[in-house]
């Protein structure tokens, strides 16, 4: 780390990383979005991206969940009736006008079984973009000293790149998973890539993992030399 006016800066990935500081936030990563039956596949919108990160997701977590870093999962949920939806809100879903995706109650809402909270998880409901907009999750971060927010999840150039870029407005050190986010459309999809790889920090799931492996490999050759 270095010193600048009189703040510790992490500098290099490695110390952005430290495991103890970061949490994975696993966006919107629910049946609508993610599986052939739901409501964005029903419009008509190309989900193989989904589909393809879902297995890499799913092992993402479950290496995460092993190296004891924490995740959060934020769900969107829209409320019956249009009484989560204002007009600006209902335009902006853009080809889904009109439509009810992660209808509150439905099975569209839920989880994606492969990537589902396990017990203990924090879940975050969210009505916006982005997973800080008029939730808790930053008081659940900061409640657990999380330094570093680690996204993965669906849609790039949407939740993702909102989450994303809210996590560094409310001054956490980001880390995008390149390889564990998509969206339905592609093009979008790498010019969002593109913006973010400018000016933050986007790597694989790999690069992430090896280090928080390296990390939990020095804790524990200390204890075992300790003991």
């Amino acid at each position: 780390m270095r010193e600048v006016h009189g703040k510790l800066v992490r500098e290099t990935l490695d110390e952005v990383l430290q495991p103890d500081i970061c949490a994975v936030v696993s966006v919107d990563m629910q049946n609508d979005a993610m599986h052939p039956d739901g409501m964005i596949a029903a419009a008509g919108n190309d989900i193989s991206g989904m589909l393809e990160i879902l297995p890499r997701c799913q092992a993402f977590l479950t290496e995460t969940r092993r190296l004891g870093v924490m995740i959060v999962h934020i769900e969107t949920i829209t409320l019956p009736d249009g009484q989560s939806d204002s007009p600006s809100w209902i335009r902006a879903k853009g080809t889904m006008l009109g439509s009810d995706f992660f209808l509150e109650g439905t099975w569209g809402a839920e989880f994606s079984p492969e990537v589902a909270p396990l017990p203990g998880e924090p879940v975050v409901t969210k009505h916006r973009s982005s997973a800080f907009r008029g939730t808790d999750l930053d008081l659940i971060l900061r409640g657990s000293g999380i330094e570093t927010v680690v996204v993965i999840g669906e849609q790039t150039p949407g939740c993702i790149e909102a989450t994303y870029r809210d996590a560094s407005y409310h001054d956490y050190y980001n880390v995008l998973v390149e390889d564990c986010v998509a969206a339905f459309d592609k093009e979008q999809h790498e010019a969002s890539l593109l913006v973010q790889r400018r000016r933050h920090d986007v790597c694989l799931a790999e690069d992430v993992l090896s280090v928080w492996r390296a990390a939990r490999g020095k804790i524990e050759q200390v204890v075992e030399v300790a003991s």
